[in-house]
């Protein structure tokens, strides 16, 4: 019976983990002394002395190419070709050690050496590493990568965290560079993680407009995965309405967004450029605050930013302070009360509404109101603690006059008499208690050189009541509008694509005297208001206002052509709701 016990006890079989780590120890011992060492690799400039053996025994590749016939199985030196000599050094480590060091920078000549070789285990390390360096900035450039070299395993883990993560993914520069037939599979696919089909139309059009020349051949085919039937209609029809007065306006053109800054020296009277932008922007907001210029929002490739930049004259330098609440261009922006106020433009895909103020001292942005009417690209100023909002383009596509003032004290909107024109892509500017207008574009008349010149001093006295020209409307007013970045006190930005070029505030003098109405009287035109207002059956005040409306036309082509328009319907104003 002790005998049996015996016989079980010598016939069940032991083993160790640490005989074979021992073994490769000492293999590797050998390499470094050069002991047995049976053939040299060449690789690059570099000659690593190794084992047939033992490389043979761990990679079908090396196995093969010593054992399957071929010259180099009988040559003393070898060459490798297709890899580095430091990457390579890494994978003989591994041969040798069962140990490998995987970095950031080295990862992917490694996965790819490694796949070369066929040392499968260091290729699963690799996905491993990469799988935990995986986030929505980088996921697009893994995705592409694993299946170009054909890793499976990564291909699909990439492509589930991009279903799951695609509203953050979307906004990266990574995911417009996407092949096409990439894009299509992410966009047909069930697993996409969305809050409605809307975004996935939003994400297709992205990256059509990245590279619309090139691209605009595939929009069929990579609209194809959008369901259509899903879409709002409305939601899409103002998509639709919105691209079209933008591209008329040339703001979706192939012009880049620029980053350069320039500054106007208004001594010497010359340009000279300034430390650029971190980020290159345009339809961004433009305001003077402590001696501070401060950029915020805009957009580049369609990609609306809610990035606040602020120079610094003395450093010459920009840094970057807190961001907006939300992502906005074409907004308009302006200093009141010492702080910076940013209002409605275009807020990701909608016309936003909302007001935000920056407080520099706290480095915050907040939510403090609303917009009387939704509006983007239009011009805006601040004069005596109010703020002035003029023109811009409404959500239905429509140039627009409207002129309304806000108290960020009571937070409530006002309307004002309109502009003679309607204008989008203005620029506005306050001086000796006048509102200018200056420019823009509607879709009519194209870009627009006029100006006209809103009076407060005017409208208050009434002394040239009599004298001054009625500019009348061209149409009533729409109902709701969408905004636009232009101006504040001392330095307004106009609407444009080209180079920001922000300037200190200027301290104008004391108003000198203006000059007689003779004088002003080629430029004017003097408005039949009786007439008028016999002829739409108006008494002689609207909703308390003074009859004559304080818009200027600067310039003799201004009252040419508002001659023929029709007066302005007040009560219209006085009547709409607002939101």
């Amino acid at each position: 019976m002790a005998n049996e016990g015996c016989s079980k006890a010598v016939d069940s079989p032991f083993s160790t983990d640490k005989h074979a780590q021992f073994i490769l120890t000492q293999i590797n011992k050998m390499r470094n002394g050069q002991h047995f060492c049976d053939v040299q690799l060449q690789v690059g400039k570099e000659t690593f002395k190794v084992h047939r053996l033992v490389l043979a025994a761990s990679s079908p590749y090396f196995a093969a190419l010593f054992t399957a016939g071929m010259k180099e199985s009988s040559k003393d030196v070898v060459q490798i070709l297709g890899i580095e000599a430091e990457i390579f050094r890494i994978l003989l480590d591994f041969i040798y050690t069962g140990i490998v060091n995987i970095a950031v920078n080295n990862v992917q000549e490694l996965i790819v050496a490694a796949d070369m070789l066929q040392l499968t285990e260091v290729v699963n390390l690799c996905c491993e590493f990469l799988k935990g360096q995986i986030d929505p900035l980088n996921c697009i450039g893994i995705f592409q990568f694993s299946e170009q070299i054909a890793c499976h395993d990564l291909l699909e883990f990439t492509e589930n965290y991009i279903h799951v993560h695609f509203l953050e993914v979307q906004s990266g520069e990574e995911f417009l560079a996407l092949t096409k037939d990439q894009l299509i599979k992410i966009l047909r696919s069930e697993e996409l993680s969305i809050e409605d089909e809307y975004q996935v139309f939003l994400a297709a059009m992205q990256w059509l407009l990245k590279d619309l020349g090139k691209r605009k051949k595939y929009v069929v085919e990579v609209l194809d995965p959008v369901r259509f039937p899903l879409l709002p209609p409305q939601r899409l029809l103002k998509y639709i309405e919105g691209g079209y007065t933008r591209l008329q306006g040339g703001r979706w053109s192939d012009s880049r967004a620029l980053s350069c800054v320039e500054r106007f020296d208004t001594f010497s009277q010359y340009w000279t450029t300034v430390s650029s932008l971190h980020q290159a922007r345009c339809g961004l907001g433009v305001a003077v605050l402590g001696g501070m210029v401060y950029a915020i929002g805009g957009e580049k490739d369609s990609m609306i930013f809610d990035c606040t930049e602020c120079y610094d004259p003395v450093t010459k330098q920009w840094t970057t302070v807190a961001s907006m609440n939300h992502p906005r261009c074409g907004l308009g922006v302006c200093v009141c009360y010492g702080a910076i106020y940013a209002l409605g433009g275009w807020v990701g895909a909608e016309i936003g509404t909302t007001i935000e103020r920056f407080d520099p001292d706290e480095n915050k942005w907040e939510i403090v109101g609303n917009m009387a009417m939704s509006r983007y690209y239009f011009g805006c100023c601040e004069m005596q603690g109010l703020i002035y909002v003029i023109g811009g383009i409404s959500d239905e596509g429509i140039e627009l006059c409207s002129f309304e003032v806000y108290d960020p004290l009571s937070k409530r909107w006002s309307p004002l008499p309109p502009m003679g024109t309607r204008r989008a892509y203005l620029g506005v500017a306050a001086l000796n208690d006048c509102i200018y207008s200056i420019g823009g574009w509607n879709e009519t008349q194209d870009a627009l050189h006029t100006v006209e010149k809103y009076s407060f001093e005017e409208l208050e006295t009434g002394r040239q009541a009599d004298r001054l020209p009625h500019v009348p409307n061209r149409d009533p007013p729409s109902t709701l509008t969408r905004g636009r970045c232009s101006a504040h006190p001392g330095c307004h930005s106009v609407a444009t694509r080209a180079t920001l070029a922000p300037g200190a505030e200027a301290k104008e003098p004391s108003p000198a005297p203006g000059p007689s109405f003779a004088a002003m009287e080629p430029w004017l035109r003097e408005g039949k208001r009786e007439t008028e207002r016999k002829e739409r059956g108006r008494g002689g005040e609207a909703d308390g206002r003074p009859s004559c409306v304080p818009w200027l036309g600067i310039g003799p082509e201004t009252s040419a052509r508002q001659a023929d328009t029709p007066p302005l319907n007040q009560p219209a104003r006085a009547q709409r709701s607002l939101s």
